[in-house]
């Protein structure tokens, strides 16, 4: 197969999952799955959630907040903390990680979900994160102190840190990448607009291998293999012996739907070295599948006759994995499928997990918000509103007031009498962000009331949200107004701005030193 050819198929079969997954019905839910990245992750559901059908575990998934890792491991009133989920899968990017801080950045992200998960009872799935796509040219790979160096060493140190804890999985993005291709697997375009880095196949790759990750944890592993007839002949000996070797040494009992004297036809030649693995009562004639799925229990039967896997997919307790026509590809197709998939014992000798240490402790979110060095700058842009505000409007989900209000148009609002249109911009120590809130406040009577109070997803939980409200209470100060109102919509997304009012008006109250109180005001738009 061409190389286009190959991209075309791994495209054609990324479409015809996420067409699989509309169609797929509402049923209740045997795993809620939180997702946390550092980039937006949404794309991988549909196929996490087909995955995670096709173990058997139908799933509920939750995205959190982009970008918002750290405040949302740290804070145990968060998005994630609310929901409980069973898994949490945490996939934090190299290149979103402060420049030269990577390393110690994505290690204090590894303790605070380790930490998280913890405190929650949840199992979690780190992601390691993928090598980064902008070397330093083709000397990078040479250079001991170059970005691959680096991002090398910072993934090992990943590993051992996360390794060897029973509540914890670890899946590779580095893996779905080098499966796709790095010249196919990222997107810059989306990710300038969307802040998404990968192409829908990367994402379908990942969502594979988190799903057979969870599996492993949730759902159980076969307990056998069984050996199709049509495959236990002396040609195919050679080409599967190795794999099957690898199998029994893992544990993993073999058996085979074939005559007795086939069986031992194949046992007295190139297939002898799988005799010690072999278990089963052999009979002179082929034992029927439903009578080797019940002795056996869960097991996997592995043929290249698609009449034989029909029969089998329709038997509980046996899975077939249909192998392809080419049986020299029949060793990879093994290692694509989830024949391997168990939990991995330890190694004898094998270094223990790296445990957080004193360096290592795990951040408050008020310590980390200190750590981000925010500064906040504010404008009142009149007549020159940027296009960036509409687009922060339009992309804020889950810090608003609510919905946009029918009509509001930030141009007409800023130049209205008796109205301001507040902007902020964001920097920290990552980087800055440009735009990252927009609030419309309307004065009437004393009263300063706020139906337009947005943040971006990059700068939440960053410390920004207060520091505007902060900005939003002395310009109503300065326009006469002792009372601000927060008009209030539920969303269905918005519980971070709702909780965060309810907060404002609480801390308010209980300051009578104050000029301007802060109300919270439910009202539908």
């Amino acid at each position: 197969m061409s190389a286009t050819a190959e991209r075309d198929a791994l495209a054609a079969a990324a479409a015809a999952v996420r067409t699989r997954r509309r169609g797929l019905p509402t049923a209740p839910p045997a795993l809620t799955v939180g997702l946390l990245a550092s980039y937006t992750i949404d794309p991988i559901e549909p196929y996490l959630h087909v995955a995670l059908v096709d173990a058997g575990l139908v799933p509920e998934i939750v995205v959190g907040p982009f970008n918002q890792i750290l405040p949302e491991c740290l804070d145990d009133h968060g998005r994630m903390a609310r929901l409980a989920p069973d898994v949490l899968v945490v996939a934090p990017r190299w290149e979103e990680m402060p420049d030269g801080e990577e390393e110690g950045e994505l290690l204090r992200l590894a303790d605070a979900t380790l930490a998280a998960a913890d405190r929650r009872e949840t199992c979690l799935v780190f992601v390691l994160p993928a090598l980064p796509q902008n070397r330093a040219g083709a000397a990078d790979a040479g250079c001991p102190d170059g970005i691959a160096a680096a991002a090398t060493a910072a993934r090992q140190r990943l590993r051992d840190r996360l390794a060897g804890n029973p509540h914890v999985l670890v899946a590779d993005a580095e893996e779905a990448v080098r499966d796709v291709g790095a010249l196919r697997a990222h997107h810059p375009a989306l990710h300038a607009f969307a802040r998404i880095p990968y192409t829908e196949e990367v994402f379908w790759r990942l969502g594979l291998v988190i799903a057979r990750l969870l599996r492993v944890r949730f759902g159980g592993v076969p307990r056998a293999v069984v050996l199709g007839g049509d495959i236990l002949t002396q040609a195919y000996a050679e080409v599967l012996r190795d794999s099957l070797l690898r199998l029994g040494a893992a544990g993993m009992r073999l058996a085979t739907t074939a005559p007795g004297d086939v069986f031992l036809e194949a046992l007295t030649g190139d297939w002898a070295p799988l005799a010690p693995y072999l278990v089963g009562e052999w009979t002179a004639g082929a034992e029927p599948l439903s009578e080797v799925a019940a002795r056996l229990g869960p097991s996997l039967l592995l043929t290249a006759d698609p009449e034989l896997a029909g029969a089998a997919d329709a038997i509980d307790g046996l899975e077939p994995v249909l192998l392809g026509s080419a049986s020299e590809n029949w060793p990879a197709e093994l290692q694509e499928s989830c024949v391997f998939d168990r939990p991995l014992r330890r190694r004898p000798g094998a270094a223990l997990p790296v445990l957080p240490g004193e360096s290592a402790r795990t951040l408050s979110l008020e310590e980390f918000v200190d750590s981000l060095d925010v500064s906040v700058t504010f404008d009142e842009p009149g007549d020159a509103v940027p296009p960036k505000v509409t687009e922060l409007l339009a992309g804020a989900k889950d810090f608003v007031l609510g919905p946009v209000p029918d009509g509001f148009v930030p141009a007409d609002f800023a130049l209205a009498d008796d109205r301001l249109l507040l902007t902020a911009s964001v920097r920290d120590r990552f980087g800055d962000y440009g735009l990252g809130a927009v609030a419309a406040l309307a004065f009437d009577s004393g009263v300063c009331s706020v139906e337009v109070f947005s943040v971006s997803c990059p700068v939440m939980g960053r410390g920004v949200e207060p520091l505007v409200l902060q900005e939003i209470v002395e310009i109503a100060g300065r326009h006469g107004c002792g009372t601000v109102e927060l008009v209030l919509t539920p969303t269905g997304r918005n519980g971070v701005a709702l909780e965060f009012a309810a907060e404002a008006q609480a801390r308010t109250r209980d300051d009578s030193g104050g000029t301007v109180v802060v109300q919270a005001v439910e009202r539908q738009r």
